[in-house]
C-alpha cells in the first residue's frame, strides 16, 4: 500500500491536488522555455553601459544557449525617443527595455508596456520596486544618502537623520548638487508638502555648498573639501571599498530611491524570450551580477559586499512626480537661492 493511501480521504485528496498543481507549474514552465527557445532571440534596449551589460549578456546566454541576446545601448532619453519614433512608423523591434523610471513612465503612458508579473518579484523586492499592474520592476537603484568624511566626522558624531543636518554645527559644512530636484520632490512626497517645505527652507538657511554633479561631490568629499554631502550610496560604497575615508548614513528616514526599471514591450517580437530575460534580470543570480558591477540591486535581500544586511527605510520616487518637474525645479531654486 502506498503512503498516500494510508492517509485519511481529505488528506489524500489534498496531496493529489498539490501534486497536480506542482506538475502543472512544472509543465507550464517547460512549455514557456520551449516557446522561448523557438523564438531564438531577445532584443534588449538599455541605458546600461556596455561594460555592465556585456556580463549580463554572457551569463544569460550561458544559461540559455539557444537564445541570442541582442543589445542596443543608448542614453535613456535617446532610447525613449527611438521607441516612440519606431512606434509611429509601425515598427516593433524591441522586446525588453531598461531605462530610468521617468522614461518608463512615458512609455507606459503611451500603452507600450505589457503586463507581466515575474515570479521573481514575489519575494525579495521592497514596496515601490514593482508596479502593481506588472508594467515594470526595478532592477537597480540610486539611493540619495548623507555621506561623510570619516577623518572630519567620527562615526559616532555623524548625523543619524535628515533633521540632524539642521544642527548649528553643520552650518555651511554640508554640500549638495545645485539641481537636486528629484530628491527634493521625493522628500516632499514622503513628508507632505507643509512639513517638507519647512525642512527644505530650514536646510537652505544652513547655507549648503552647491556643486554640479554627484560624482564631483563624492570626489570632493573623499578629498575632505567638506565633511558632509548628499551623494549616492553606491559611490560611497565603491570609495569605501577602495580605502577612501568615507561612509554613509544608513538610518535615514527616508532613503530616497530612484530606480532604473525593466519592462516588456506590449508588441514584443519575442514575448516568451522577453519574459525569460526579465526573470533572469530580477533573479538573485542576475541581481548579484548587477551588484558585482558596482550598482545597487533592487532586491533588498542582497546587501553590499562587506556590509551586513540591514533594513533600510526606502522611499521609491513616484514617476508621476516628473509630470510636475518644472514646478519642483522652480521651487527648489527659489528656496535654496533665497537661503544663501
Amino acid at each position: 500500500m502506498s503512503r498516500n493511501n494510508c492517509l485519511p480521504r481529505p488528506a489524500r485528496f489534498l496531496a493529489a491536488l498539490l501534486l497536480l498543481l506542482g506538475l502543472g507549474r512544472a509543465g507550464a514552465q517547460e512549455l514557456a522555455l520551449e516557446a522561448a527557445g523557438k523564438e531564438r532571440e531577445v532584443v534588449w534596449y538599455t541605458a546600461m553601459n556596455i561594460p555592465d551589460a556585456e556580463p549580463v549578456r554572457k551569463l544569460f546566454q550561458e544559461r540559455y544557449p539557444y537564445l541570442n541576446l541582442t543589445i542596443l545601448r543608448q542614453p535613456g532619453e535617446k532610447i525613449r525617443t527611438r521607441i516612440l519614433t519606431e512606434t509611429r512608423a509601425g515598427k516593433f523591434f524591441w522586446d525588453v527595455v531598461s531605462v530610468n523610471h521617468l522614461d518608463v513612465d512615458v512609455l507606459n503612458q503611451e500603452g507600450l508596456l505589457a503586463s507581466y508579473a515575474s515570479p521573481e518579484t514575489r519575494s525579495g523586492f521592497p514596496k515601490g520596486a514593482v508596479d502593481p499592474e506588472g508594467r515594470w520592476a526595478a532592477i537597480y537603484v540610486r539611493q540619495y544618502v548623507i555621506g561623510y568624511n570619516t577623518r572630519s566626522v567620527p562615526r559616532s558624531e555623524a548625523p543619524k537623520s535628515w533633521q540632524d543636518l539642521l544642527q548649528a554645527k553643520w552650518k555651511e559644512k554640508f554640500a549638495m548638487d545645485e539641481s537636486e530636484v528629484e530628491w527634493y520632490a521625493a522628500m516632499l512626497d514622503y513628508l507632505g508638502a507643509e512639513k517638507g517645505l519647512d525642512f527644505m527652507r530650514a536646510l537652505a538657511r544652513q547655507n549648503p555648498q552647491l556643486r554640479r554633479g554627484h560624482s564631483l561631490l563624492s570626489k570632493l568629499l573623499v578629498a575632505g573639501d567638506f565633511p558632509l554631502a548628499l551623494v549616492h550610496a553606491a559611490e560611497m560604497e565603491e570609495a569605501r571599498k577602495n580605502g577612501a575615508p568615507v561612509d554613509w548614513v544608513t538610518t535615514l528616514d527616508p532613503i530616497v530611491t530612484s530606480p532604473s526599471q525593466v519592462a516588456v514591450s506590449s508588441r514584443a517580437p519575442h514575448p516568451q524570450a522577453a519574459r525569460l530575460f526579465v526573470d533572469f534580470l530580477l533573479s538573485a543570480q542576475g541581481q548579484t551580477l548587477i551588484r558585482d558591477r558596482g550598482r545597487v540591486p533592487a532586491r533588498d535581500d542582497l546587501a553590499p559586499e562587506g556590509r551586513p544586511a540591514a533594513p533600510l527605510k526606502l522611499h521609491y520616487v513616484n514617476p508621476r512626480l516628473a509630470r510636475e518637474a518644472d514646478r519642483h525645479e522652480k521651487e527648489f531654486r527659489e528656496i535654496f537661492a533665497r537661503g544663501r
